[in-house]
C-alpha cells in the first residue's frame, strides 16, 4: 500500500457540533495521547480509497505502541472526503470490534452524500476494542449501494485519542500567561504560556481559538475551536511554539468581527507524547480601530459541486457598504483544483486557478477587484472545466460549506464587540 505508519504529536482540538453528542473535544484538565495513522504519498494525494472499484482490501496494521494504563475512554477521528457523491455508510472496525459507523456532519443538508465535503468526524470507541502495546489494526468500508455503482470515500488520516485519569498519570501542566481574561485584543496579539512536565522536556505548545471564523473544518459550523487536519498535521490554528515562554503572535487582520467573546486555550505536549489541555482564557474582546472584517457565509450551495459538470453558483450577502471595502479574500477547500476554470462574482472573473490535480487543497486567495461586490445578495460562480483532448477530465470539487468571502472595510469608528 505504500503506507507510512508513524507516531505523531500534532495539536488537536476537536470541535463539538451543537446538539450532536457523537462529537467531542478535549476539556480543560484533560490528559491524553494521540496515535495517528496516515499515508504520506501515493494514490490520490496520499489517501486511502475506501470502497469502489479500486479500493483496498484487508486491514491496515498499526505500528504504534498503545498505552492503555489508567485509560478512561477512547475516540477515533477520521479525515474524510466524500469523493464520489452518493456514497454512504462509512464505518471502521478496530481489531475484532463490531463495525462502528461514522456520523455525517449535522450542518450539511440531508442527504449529506449529495454535497461534496471534507470534514473530521470524531466518534467514541470502546476501550476494550484496543490492545495495549502493538498489534492493533483497523479496516474500513462503505455501503455497496450507490447510484452509479462506484461508492468511494477518501481517508487521509485515522487518529486514535486515548484519555487518562490525570490523578494516576504523570503529565504536563501549565497555563496561558498572556493575554489575560477580559482583555481587549487587537490586530496583533502576543500569546505566551507557562508549561512543565515531570516526564521531561516540553515538546510543543499549540494555541487554539474559539471564535466565529472561516469553516475550513468542513462541518458548516463557523463558531468553534478552529483547526483542521491534513495527513495528521494541524493547520489553521493560532500557532505553535517549542521554547519558553512559548510565544506566538496571532495576526487577526482577517478574523471576522465578533458578536461573542473570543477564547484561547493551549495544548501542552511533552517529550513522551502526553498532552494536557489548559483552561481557556475567555471574555476576550476584539478591538481593531479603523478596521472591520465581514464574513459573508455562502448559501444555496449546489449539490455535486464538481466543475466538470458545468457552471455552479452560490449566493452570499454583503451587509456593510462595499464602497468602504479595501481588501477581500476567497476561502474554501477543494479536491483536484488543478482542473478549476475561474471564479466569478456578479459576472466578474476575480480568480483564475491554483492547486494540484487529484489532491486535497485549502485555498485563501486575494480578490484584487473589490468593486465586484454589491450590498445585499451577491452571486459567486465557478467556471466549467473544458474537455482536454476531447476527453472529460475530473474537474474541481468544491467542499462544504462552499466558497466563503471575507471583506475588510475602512471603519472610522473603533471596532469592538457588536
Amino acid at each position: 500500500m505504500g503506507s507510512r505508519m508513524k507516531w505523531m504529536l500534532p495539536a488537536l482540538v476537536i470541535a463539538i457540533m451543537p446538539g450532536n453528542n457523537v462529537f467531542s473535544q478535549p476539556a480543560p484538565g484533560d490528559v491524553f495521547r494521540e496515535y495517528i495513522w496516515h499515508k504520506e504519498g501515493g494514490d490520490a494525494g496520499g489517501s486511502l480509497r475506501v470502497g469502489g472499484r479500486i479500493g483496498y482490501e484487508g486491514s491496515v496494521a498499526l505500528e504504534h505502541d498503545f498505552d492503555l494504563e489508567h485509560a478512561t475512554k477512547a475516540e477515533v477521528v477520521i479525515e474524510k472526503i466524500l469523493c464520489h457523491d452518493g456514497t454512504t455508510g462509512l464505518a471502521i472496525q478496530i481489531n475484532d470490534s463490531d463495525w462502528i459507523y461514522i456520523p455525517e456532519a449535522a450542518a450539511i443538508p440531508v442527504p449529506q452524500c449529495d454535497y461534496q465535503h471534507h470534514f473530521y468526524p470524531t466518534v467514541r470507541i470502546p476501550l476494550n476494542c484496543l490492545k495495549g502495546g502493538q498489534n492493533n489494526e483497523f479496516r474500513m468500508k462503505v455501503d455497496t449501494k450507490h447510484p452509479w455503482n462506484w461508492p468511494q470515500n477518501l481517508v487521509y488520516g485515522v487518529h486514535f485519542r486515548i484519555y487518562y485519569n490525570p490523578d494516576n498519570k504523570p503529565h504536563p501542566t501549565g497555563k496561558i500567561s498572556g493575554p489575560k481574561s477580559a482583555e481587549a485584543i487587537g490586530k496583533s496579539v502576543t500569546l505566551t504560556a507557562e508549561a512543565s512536565s515531570p516526564n521531561g522536556k516540553i515538546r510543543q505548545v499549540d494555541y487554539v481559538g474559539l471564535y466565529e471564523g472561516v469553516n475550513f473544518e468542513g462541518d458548516g459550523v463557523y463558531r468553534q475551536w478552529h483547526y483542521h487536519f491534513f495527513h495528521g498535521r494541524i493547520l489553521n490554528h493560532i500557532g505553535s511554539a517549542t521554547n519558553g515562554p512559548y510565544e506566538v503572535t496571532w495576526d487577526t487582520s482577517w478574523v471576522p468581527d465578533q458578536k461573542q467573546e473570543v477564547k484561547i486555550a493551549a495544548r501542552i505536549i511533552d517529550s513522551t507524547g502526553m498532552v494536557y489541555m489548559t483552561k481557556a482564557v475567555g471574555d476576550l474582546r476584539l478591538v481593531r480601530p479603523g478596521l472591520s472584517v465581514e464574513l459573508c457565509k455562502p448559501y444555496d450551495i449546489p449539490k455535486k459541486w464538481v466543475t466538470r459538470s458545468g457552471e455552479k453558483q452560490e449566493r452570499f450577502d454583503v451587509t456593510d457598504n462595499p464602497g468602504k471595502a479595501v481588501a477581500a479574500q476567497l476561502v474554501w477547500s477543494s479536491w483536484s483544483p488543478g482542473y478549476m476554470n475561474g471564479v466569478y462574482i456578479n459576472g466578474t472573473r476575480v480568480f483564475d486557478s491554483e492547486g494540484p490535480k487529484y489532491q486535497y487543497y485549502a485555498h485563501r486567495v486575494t480578490v484584487d477587484d473589490v468593486g465586484c461586490f454589491k450590498q445585499g445578495v451577491n452571486v459567486l460562480k465557478t467556471g466549467k472545466t473544458p474537455k482536454i483532448n476531447e476527453k472529460m477530465v475530473h474537474g474541481m470539487e468544491v467542499n462544504w460549506p462552499g466558497i466563503m468571502v471575507l471583506i475588510q472595510y475602512r471603519n472610522d469608528e473603533p471596532s469592538g464587540p457588536l
